[in-house]
């Protein structure tokens, strides 16, 4: 069983939205929103580019994108079906080869509404609307919430080997520096354990440039807020 409760095999195939169970994407959304706020925990930049990672890595888990042979690899869609909010969203990539970074550029326009669509569509968040002077609020499935976080828990405090799509989750919220957030322990011991997950030898090159491209922005992203704050 994968973290979601849905039968998933070696390779993480089982990505599921309409075809048994939410996506990665999805299951990302579910671990960043707060129990306690509705909100997520890390800020909308960051939010956004890790659903976009999640995306191209669902995709890559099911076989739906291939690489080439460059030292950094450009990424190609491959056709088919369209199931869910991530096939649906794969419609926006460019067409032929692409690096990931513009995939994932691609990809953020209007995805973190999506993703919280499908999850209230499918009972996984109650939405609370927003008003004047108040943002809307979305209260993720405390049930689910904690299946996902058990399986990261085990992973980063345990060693317990994970899938496929265990890693990546555990990828992604490396990525945004999220672990802390979202566990409790040392924020250095968890972000360390986290690290050797995502530099595992589980992803594949499509993968892997997705992974990286996230980690890359969000690197730039809290470069430009920190020079911000310092000219303030």
């Amino acid at each position: 069983m994968d973290p979601s409760g849905t039968a998933s095999g070696p390779t993480g195939g089982s990505t599921g939205g309409s075809s048994g169970g939410p996506t990665l994407p999805e299951l990302l959304a579910l671990v960043l929103l707060d129990p306690a706020t509705g909100r997520f925990v890390v800020d909308r930049q960051r939010t956004e580019r890790a659903l976009a990672g999640a995306v191209l890595l669902d995709l890559a888990a099911r076989g739906r994108l291939e690489t080439d042979e460059r030292p950094h690899p450009r990424l190609r869609l491959v056709p088919g079906p369209v199931t869910d909010v991530v096939t649906e969203r794969a419609a926006r990539l460019p067409s032929g080869w692409f690096p990931a970074r513009r995939g994932v550029s691609r990809l953020v326009p209007g995805l973190r509404p999506a993703v919280l669509d499908v999850l209230a569509g499918s009972g996984h968040v109650d939405r609370e609307p927003g008003g004047f002077l108040r943002f809307a609020r979305w209260w993720p499935d405390p049930v689910l919430r904690d299946r996902l976080l058990a399986g990261v828990s085990a992973a980063l405090r345990d060693g317990v080997a994970v899938d496929t799509r265990l890693a990546g989750l555990v990828s992604l919220l490396h990525a945004v520096r999220a672990e802390h957030r979202v566990l409790d322990g040392r924020r250095r011991e968890l972000r360390e354990r986290a690290r050797v997950v995502a530099d595992g030898d589980w992803a594949g090159p499509a993968v892997t440039a997705a992974v990286r491209e996230v980690q890359a922005v969000t690197a730039a992203v809290a470069a430009s807020a920190a020079t911000a704050g310092g000219s303030s």
